[in-house]
């Protein structure tokens, strides 16, 4: 199950994301539209990704993860077939949007860790960790720099149409978990909704919020970022690559130190890591203190789900955290949907990226302090561990 985890999330995380970077100034040139707009697929996929992840927790207590999953993994299909025959600009908004935004949250990363936890109750962490890592993100960009050259991004987006069918056949094979968590998600809906009254729920989604968008940044901008500072367009997609490599090493070992130290200070660590690799980043003067600096901010990025989900388990239960998940999804709508466009735009008024990367310098410097004040926060919810649901 956690590898079928694994293969799921990679699909959805490298074809959305993996990708974009790559295709962005494609894009622009297709369409005669600017970075800021050019920005915006990204964005309202991450959109609807967090307006559907309640309705994906309920539809998980209702049919189940693997139904749910594969509905998704056939949604992400025909909304880069949608972005193949697209004619214009604002199909490809539309393809993001609604097919593959509902598409992730019901096949990636929020489903597959549902799906570790369930499998892995006592100790979630490294589970998590593991089904997190991005492996595709790796892939992607190197592969498509190529299919783009060979066919356009007509060809690129009917490929990975295609991957979404073929990964039909790992996920028909998933089960929700051994102890009926289906019945255990459905009981737990009506307490993580209490949540939203708590102020540690809306100090955790406002650093996840400011994380995720980084990680959004990171992904949409850096490619273009390494092309204005003197780097070839090849040259540049690998530092994707790069960072694509970094994001497994930071999943699995987000997992591990989460099992070592909690999930809030595990938290403290990436904040303040992805804050110093931007720093280094604004004065990198060549392409191999790029490429270093990418690893940093990359490990960062992956890392910071997986300790999420550690913590949401921590303070408020595991039994709460698929639903959880959902509500923070919700919550941090304003960051992981604003802040990617905002970062394009203000690239265009002030004609670089010295100030993008000043401001996500002093957002990770404002994340970290807050993780410092929620590791101090006593839980509300049963300790990771223990289940009073689980049944022989």
């Amino acid at each position: 199950m956690i590898l079928r985890g694994f293969l799921c999330q990679n699909v959805a995380i490298g074809s959305a994301f993996g990708v974009f970077g790559v295709a962005l100034l494609p894009m622009q040139e297709k369409f005669g539209i600017g970075r800021a707009v050019a920005s915006l697929p990204v964005a309202l996929a991450v959109l609807t990704m967090g307006l559907a992840a309640p309705l994906v927790a309920s539809l998980v207590g209702r049919i189940g993860l693997r139904l749910t999953m594969l509905g998704g993994i056939v949604l992400s299909a025909m909304g880069y077939l949608l972005l193949a025959l697209a004619p214009s600009f604002e199909f490809v908004l539309i393809a993001y949007a609604l097919p593959i935004g509902i598409g992730l949250v019901a096949s990636g990363p929020f489903a597959s860790t549902v799906l570790a936890g369930n499998w892995s109750r006592d100790n979630p962490g490294p589970a998590i960790g593991l089904v997190n890592m991005p492996l595709m993100i790796v892939l992607m960009p190197l592969v498509s720099v190529p299919i783009i050259a060979q066919g356009g991004l007509s060809l690129l987006y009917l490929v990975l149409a295609g991957l979404h069918l073929v990964l039909l056949l790992a996920a028909w094979g998933i089960v929700d978990g051994p102890d009926q968590e289906r019945e255990v998600h459905a009981r737990s809906a009506k307490g993580a909704a209490a949540m939203l009254g708590q102020p540690l729920f809306w100090m955790m989604a406002l650093g996840s919020g400011v994380l995720h968008a980084i990680g959004i940044i990171a992904s949409t901008h850096l490619v273009a970022f390494g092309i204005e500072r003197g780097v070839a367009p090849t040259t540049a997609a690998v530092l994707i690559s790069v960072m694509g490599a970094a994001s497994v090493i930071g999943a699995v070992g987000s997992g591990l130190l989460c099992q070592r130290i909690g999930g809030a200070l595990t938290l403290v660590v990436i904040a303040a890591g992805t804050g110093l690799g931007w720093l280094v980043l604004l004065f990198a003067p060549d392409f191999g203190l790029m490429a270093a600096t990418t690893i940093v901010i990359g490990a960062g990025g992956s890392a910071v789900f997986p300790a999420m989900s550690v913590l949401v388990g921590e303070k408020f239960g595991l039994d709460r955290v698929p639903h959880t998940l959902g509500l923070l999804g919700l919550a941090t709508l304003p960051f992981t949907f604003g802040l990617p466009p905002v970062a394009g735009a203000l690239h265009d008024s002030l004609g670089g990226y010295d100030a993008v990367l000043l401001a996500v310098v002093g957002a990770c410097a404002g994340a970290t302090m807050l993780y410092l004040l929620v590791s101090r926060w006593p839980a509300t919810g049963q300790p990771l561990g223990i289940n009073t649901t689980r049944r022989n």
